[in-house]
């Protein structure tokens, strides 16, 4: 008995350790994106920032320690029901910016709802095998309910055009499906395989507008449009190449200054991180982000039953997944895709998201400590 208790005891005292990790290096993470905001974009989008940061916080706060889990797994599927229709709706009546159709406004509102969706996609894949959670293993065949619901998000994220949110959205059902025992045959194996392999040559042909082909064409030859598709890696390159071991220091980046790096308060923000604090500054960014996914994956293995443990794989790899394509983007390994990069990218839709996901990582904590 005596060693049960002390069992408990431990796991707890390594559950709040865990909680207060993850709180500081979520505080950390949002104190250097706002410096480093402010040093890309300058003090009124800054001050903007700031302003959307208010009701992430709350958002976070509410989420983590206010609404209780429980509720949030009762209406995860109406959460993904309402994300449906606001997709749809932009489809409709979104407000056009920069080519692509995907916000909606709401009165003084205007939000993404592709950002919903990411956390719709994991709360939903979470609820459904919560809800079948006697099953000790899936055939293929049974897991048609979550391809259809990650099917319908990507076709509607896709046609905005959204082929990076789209993408995302997949990676985190593919990723929670992964830790659900599911008996393949090697037949079924190699079928999926030369079944995806036809939908990439089709989606290449038919589906990838002139642009998007290009953007992946110049992963391989960013000099093949310098002026034009290749001319933000190239930029993006000199940027994170001239920052050396230790960068140029902060408000001296030449890149971010003189404005020759483009979109560098959103998608390439990483790159004006590089350039003035250099390779160490970006090796402690990629440390404070494996910390924050390792302790997701732990959050997840210490969870006390099957939404909990799924939910915080699907946050841990929304963050992941968003750190890893932003940075593989910035420095010329992925292509552009228009992926932010969590808690330094200038928006307020993104800002709500990233705080929401982890109030759902702290909440799953919390109710761990609770059990």
């Amino acid at each position: 008995m005596k060693a049960i208790v002390e069992q408990t005891r431990i796991r707890k005292r390594r559950t709040s350790t865990r909680l207060l990790v993850t709180l500081v290096v979520f505080a950390i993470l949002l104190t250097l994106g706002l410096i480093n905001l402010y040093s890309a974009a300058g003090e009124a989008t800054l001050r903007t920032q700031l302003r959307h940061l208010i009701p992430a916080l709350l958002l976070f706060v509410g989420i983590g320690w206010v609404i209780p889990l429980r509720m949030i797994n009762t209406y995860s599927y109406i959460f993904y029901s309402l994300t449906v229709f606001f997709l749809i709706a932009v489809l409709v009546l979104g407000y056009i910016a920069g080519g692509a159709q995907r916000w909606l406004i709401l009165g003084p509102l205007r939000f993404q709802p592709s950002e919903l969706a990411k956390l719709s996609i994991a709360l939903f894949v979470a609820k459904h095998f919560y809800n079948n959670r006697t099953k000790l293993s899936y055939q293929l065949t049974e897991l048609w309910p979550v391809l259809i619901a990650v099917g319908a998000y990507f076709v509607l994220i896709f046609i905005q055009p959204d082929f990076g949110t789209a993408g995302v959205c997949l990676l985190i059902a593919l990723t929670q499906v992964a830790f659900i025992k599911v008996s393949i045959s090697r037949g079924m194996l190699l079928s999926l395989l030369f079944s995806g392999l036809g939908m990439i040559a089709m989606g290449w042909q038919f589906l990838l507008r002139p642009y998007q082909k290009l953007r992946i064409l110049n992963l391989f030859n960013p000099a093949l449009d310098p002026s034009g598709s290749g001319y933000n890696s190239l930029q993006s390159l000199v940027a994170v190449g001239s920052g050396g071991q230790w960068g140029k220091g902060f408000l001296h980046g030449t890149q971010a200054q003189l404005q020759f790096l483009p979109a560098r308060q959103t998608d390439f923000i990483f790159s004006v991180f590089a350039e003035e604090q250099g390779f160490w500054g970006g090796a402690l960014i990629f440390v404070l982000f494996a910390i924050l996914s390792y302790a997701a994956l732990e959050i997840a293995r210490e969870a006390k039953d099957t939404f909990n443990t799924l939910l915080a794989i699907g946050i841990g790899a929304l963050i992941f997944l968003e750190f890893f394509i932003n940075v593989a983007m910035v420095i010329g390994i992925f292509p552009v895709v228009g992926m932010p990069l969590p808690f330094f990218s200038y928006g307020g839709s993104f800002l709500l998201t990233i705080c929401a996901a982890m109030g759902l990582l702290v909440a799953v904590e919390r109710d761990t400590l609770r059990s």
